[in-house]
This record gives structure tokens, sequence and C-alpha cells, in this order.
């Protein structure tokens, strides 16, 4: 076909205004003629449908994407332009009246300098567009359009849609999200995902491709393992089942059993291992369980694997509902664990969910109404898996979308990018509060709801923390009788003089008693959060808690030093306790050398933080316009030497080293 007739062809779509009958042809071979419209890049050239609409459908014309051979492709369909134009003003130009003319203007808070202009029609906003080109006080100016776009890596798996955990259709809040982190190009490959319990079904054909026998104890398969191996990482676009949250990850298999068993699996090949998942625990029935010291061994090596940077623990957080909490199973609870709780469909938490100060996060598994959708044995598949043992995969496939990201990200790190980027899941439960270091806390929920997307992306650019810093309040001796059945209990202080940067705080008690159920313990830092460890009045026979380790992660990023407050009460009467010691162990990040433009923390209480932020800078300003002598930081020559005076000079002194930081 001759370039004259293929333009003669272009000429009569444009003037019959029917493009659309372009999307379903074999043209290609030749140049069309269109309208050029200003896009941000450069002017693209348009067959548009409806240049007086609000919107019209698009095609671009690929007159300049010629092929090798000559070959000119079709119109790109899928484009849709708006009557709006957005304008990006120049450097310094305040408002918009040097440009804008008689056109509203609408500045965009969300993107500073930019501006947004409707017009009656498409056709009007093209040639505002143009004519802005070389307006004085326009940097630039283009169309509002939509490109046709993809969800990369969307799977097509017939039975994805029915995998509301990953993506929900009815209510789209309520999932992991992770369409959006497989839109940033993360679908766990080179990473490898163990389920560490039974044996799961390594033929199955939704997830053999992605099995690692070389990081696998083999089992004989339980339909258990098997859901759990497919929440994590089934395999993605092969044309059948569903997919795994990291479907491009490999999946591999340790088996618990005895404490040494277990102890071995936790470190069974480390090295190639990047994340272990652990849908299982002790009975959730109320009552404090204990860890064998091989076990908690095990889990304390776990932070060498993956050279050095530590294999990520992910377990789940109990399905003993409000009757039961993580602090009393000790290997969810463990600090060297990622304990995962379990919200629902509907976004709020699941019936069986526990509470707990030890817990991190929570994601999406049944609850509400709906099961999860995943693989299981005989080759086959279920729609009725859930408890926390289906949010534990599922958060370790997140994990090995971070890890993808960001593959140097240490045990620690993970746990901080999920603390960073969760999401305020149900913002209207009454248990959220806000620590010290201003992170939202739930017993609920823990840090909020992991967001895959968001998880990923601040995985990407994170900067590793410092190496962790532990911190010992000593055995401290009491021996003192707790009143029975008495709501004041006994309260003890503990001093902590050294100041970290907290991640984990351990309570470490002795306490003779013949009904440990009773016994209702809280902790309080320094800076007023409470977190409660474990609640009295409950059905627990057990007699005594010896070397008893109780973790709460809700003082997360605040300071250690200061007074800590321990209380202890017994809420049920017939049985008498006496608590003989306990000790803190602190763990977290060093503040490092003192800063002299830290001067607070988000509390805006003189105590500095180990950060330079905005708090700081309001800080300051405070002491300056009241002219505290602790505002006098220099004289007139900025030398840092106070002169005795507050004056400008101290004002730009402090902005100045604020802007730069500290090293």
């Amino acid at each position: 076909m001759t370039a004259g007739v293929l333009c003669g062809v272009a000429g009569l779509l444009i003037g019959l205004a029917t493009p659309a009958a372009l999307a379903g042809s074999a043209i290609g071979d030749g140049a069309f003629d269109g309208t050029p419209v200003q896009t941000g890049y450069v002017a693209e050239f348009f067959l548009i449908d409806d240049p007086l609409g609000a919107t019209s459908p698009a095609w671009r014309v690929n007159n300049d994407h010629v092929e090798k051979d000559g070959f000119i492709p079709a119109p790109t369909p899928g484009y849709v332009l708006h009557n709006a134009v957005i304008v990006r003003q120049a450097e310094g130009v305040v408002g918009a009246a040097a440009w804008a003319g008689n056109h509203q203007a609408e500045a965009l808070d969300f993107a500073p300098g930019f501006y947004l202009i409707r017009t009656a029609h498409v056709q009007e906003a093209i040639d505002l567009a143009s004519a802005l080109q070389d307006a004085e006080g326009v940097a630039e100016a283009y169309i509002d359009l939509e490109r046709p776009r993809t969800l990369r890596t969307l799977p097509t798996d017939p039975s994805f849609n029915q995998q509301w955990h990953l993506r929900n259709l009815q209510n789209p809040i309520a999932s992991a999200n992770l369409p959006g982190a497989w839109a940033e190009g993360y679908t766990g490959q080179g990473v490898t995902v163990g389920i560490l319990e039974g044996g799961w079904q390594y033929s199955h054909p939704d997830l053999n491709a992605n099995y690692v026998s070389a990081a696998t104890q083999a089992g004989s398969p339980t339909s258990h393992a098997t859901a759990c191996a497919g929440i994590a990482a089934a395999v993605g676009n092969n044309g059948i089942g569903g997919v795994g949250a990291a479907f491009n990850a490999g999946i591999s298999g340790q088996l618990y059993g005895s404490a040494t068993q277990t102890a071995s699996a936790l470190n069974f090949r480390n090295d190639l291992n990047a994340i272990k998942s652990n849908s299982w625990g002790p009975s959730d029935n109320g009552r404090l369980h204990t860890i064998s010291s091989v076990e908690y061994a095990a889990l304390a090596n776990s932070v060498n694997g993956r050279d050095g940077l530590g294999t990520i623990i992910a377990w789940a957080a109990g399905n003993g509902g409000t009757n039961d909490r993580v602090e009393y199973d000790p290997w969810a609870a463990s600090r060297f664990s990622l304990a995962i709780g379990a919200v629902g469909d509907q976004d709020i938490r699941a019936w069986y969910n526990e509470l707990g100060s030890s817990m991190l996060v929570v994601t999406h598994s049944s609850g509400n109404n709906r099961g999860t959708w995943t693989t299981t044995t005989g080759s086959s598949y279920t729609s009725n898996f859930g408890g926390t043992s289906s949010a534990s995969p599922l958060g370790a496939g997140v994990v090995a979308l971070m890890l993808e990201a960001n593959p140097s990200l240490t045990w620690r790190d993970v746990q901080h990018v999920l603390i960073e980027s969760a999401r305020k899941v149900h913002p209207s439960n009454n248990q959220w509060t806000t620590n010290a270091a201003g992170y939202d806390i739930n017993y609920n929920y823990g840090f909020g709801a992991i967001d895959a997307e968001q998880a990923v992306i601040v995985a990407r650019d994170w900067e590793n923390v410092g190496e962790e810093v532990q911190v010992l309040s000593g055995t401290q001796t009491y021996n003192v009788q707790v009143p029975d059945n008495n709501q004041v209990g006994v309260t003890r202080e503990i001093e902590i003089d050294e100041n970290v940067r907290i991640e984990a705080v351990e309570l470490i008690v002795n306490i003779q008693t013949s009904y440990v159920g009773d016994l209702q313990i809280d902790i309080t830092s320094p800076q007023g959060t409470n977190s409660i460890l474990t609640v009295g009045g409950r059905n627990d026979p057990q007699s005594n808690m010896i070397n008893y380790r109780l973790t709460s992660l809700r003082h997360f990023g605040e300071q250690s030093e200061g007074t800590w407050t321990v209380r202890v009460r017994d809420l049920a009467a017939g049985d008498i306790a006496t608590w003989q010691n306990a000790q803190l162990r602190i763990y977290g990040t060093s503040f490092g050398t003192p800063c002299e433009f830290d001067l607070t923390g988000p509390a805006l209480d003189g105590v500095p933080d180990g950060e330079i932020t905005i708090a700081d800078l309001n800080y300051y300003v405070g002491l300056w316009i009241n002219e505290a002598p602790a505002a006098d930081l220099t004289g007139p020559a900025l030398d840092g030497e106070p002169d005795g005076l507050v004056t400008i000079a101290d004002l730009n002194y402090y902005i100045n080293g604020w802007s730069n930081g500290c090293d």
C-alpha cells in the first residue's frame, strides 16, 4: 500500500471522526496525519475521536517509530485525552497571574509549583497547551491524558480473581496490595521462602516449578503446609490455579519435630533460605508456654543466615482470640521473629486474632467473611484456608519482594521497613494510640497492616540501621508479696542510664505463685508508653514464672534512658504470689555522637532523639522567639561561639546547621 493511499485513509478517518474503526484493522506500513498534542515529553500526534468532548479516546500516530525495515506501526490505541492542561511554573514565579490570563489555575497541593487549568473541551486544552509553550513564567505545559497501561506481571492464572487477599475486587483496601508491588517490578525472583512445619506436596503442578530441593528437608506432604506454600509462592502465569504473593520466588521446606529437629530446621541451609515461614505454635489456650533453650538458640542463630544479614523468621501470631496473647507464645513473640496477625476481607480484626505487645503487623486472611484461596494436596486447591497460618506465609511472600528490591536488608531492617510501611488498618478501633516516637500502635494490629506496594518502595531505598546495641538493667531483686485479688498490685522502678533508640524490650521475671493466670504484668517506658505483657484473671493454673521472657515492640523508636516502671498485679483470689526479681533487656540502635542541632523528639520535650527533623527546627524557633539562653549559639561571626545575646545571627546559624544536618 502506498503512502498516498494511507494518507488518504487517515484523512478519511479524521474527517469522519471515526478512528475507532482503526483499532480493529490490520493497517500498518505507512504514515498517518494527526493532531499535534503537547504531552510533557514532545509534541506527539494523535487521531482524536471527539475533540469537542470533555474526554476523548485517541490513537497515537507512530510516524516517529519507524522500524529498521522502514515499517511504521499502526496508530496505538488506549489513550484518553482530557480537557485540562497541566502547568509547571518556572522557578521564582509566584502565583499563576503571569501566565494564566483569563483561565482559572488550580494549584496542585500534592505537587508544589504545578497547576491545572480546565477548559471547555479537549481541543481547547490542546490549543492552550501549545500556546503556553513559550509563555513567560511557564516551565512546561501539557495536556492531561491517560496513556495505555497494564498492571505489570499481573497474573493471568484462572483463579487469581478469587485470591482477594492479594487483590480485593469487592473491597479494594482490604488486601495486602500485591499488584502494586508487582507493578513496581518485584515478584520474588532470586529469593527462597521456606515453609517450616510438615512437608508439602513438592510435585504440585502450581508449586513444583518454584521448588528448591537443595534448600529442603523433604517430608511427607500435608495439606496445611501445601496451602502455606501456595500462599507464599505458588507459580504465576502458568495457566492453572492461582498465584503466591511472591510467584517467582523459590519455595523450600523444613521439618519441625522434637526440640532439636525444630532447631535444626530453623538453621537448615540458611545460606539458601532467605525467609522461613512458621504457621504453627503451642496450643492457643491462653496459657504461658516455654521454648527450649536449643530452639531459642537456633532462633538467635538465624541472624547469621544470608551471609550475616539474617534469615527472616515469619511466625503466625496465633489463633487464640482475645483469650490469648502473642506474648504467651515465645516462638512468635521472640524479637528474632516477625509475629504476623490477621485481618479479614472487611479490613477488620479476624475473630481469632490474638492481642499482643509483641505483634509486629497483620495481614489478610480468613476471619470476616471469606477464606483464602490456595493450593492443597492431591494437586488440588482450597478456598477455605485461613487463620494466622495463612497470614504468616503471605507476610513471608511480601518480605521476599522486599529482599528482591533490596537484597542488603538485614533481619532488623526488614522489621523497620514493615513498621515504616504499614497501613493504619481499621482506624476507628479504640485500641490505636501513638507511642512517644510517633508510631501508631495497637494491641490488635501491631503497627498496622502490610501494604506490599509501600513495603517494596520503602525497602528499595532503605539505608540499613546501625549495629544492634543491647542495654541490660541487671537483675533487680525484690522478694515482695503481691497483694491477692488487688487492682493496685506492686510497682517497681528500673533506672536505665544508657540511651538507645529502641527496637525491642524484654522483661525477664521470676515470680513464685501457684496460679500464673492470676497475674497481670505491664511495663511503662520513661516516655509514658505502656505495654501489657500478661492479663490477669485467666485460666492458667501453672505454677511459677521462672526466668520468663516477655517481649514488647510497642516502644519502637523511643529512647531507653530514664525511669521504667514495672507493675505486677494479682487479679483473682485464692493464690499468693511473691515477685522475686526482674531484669530489663533493651535492644536498639545507638544515637551516635550528639549533634547540637538535634534538640528534641516529636513530643517537643527537649530530649534529643538522634534525628534532625522539622520538630527540632520548630523547637529552636520557639527558644529563639522567647530569647531563651539556650538559643544563644553564636556571635556575629557565625563561629559557633555564644556571645551572650540572642540575635538573628543565632537563627541563621541554627537554620544553616539544621539544613546540613550532622555527620
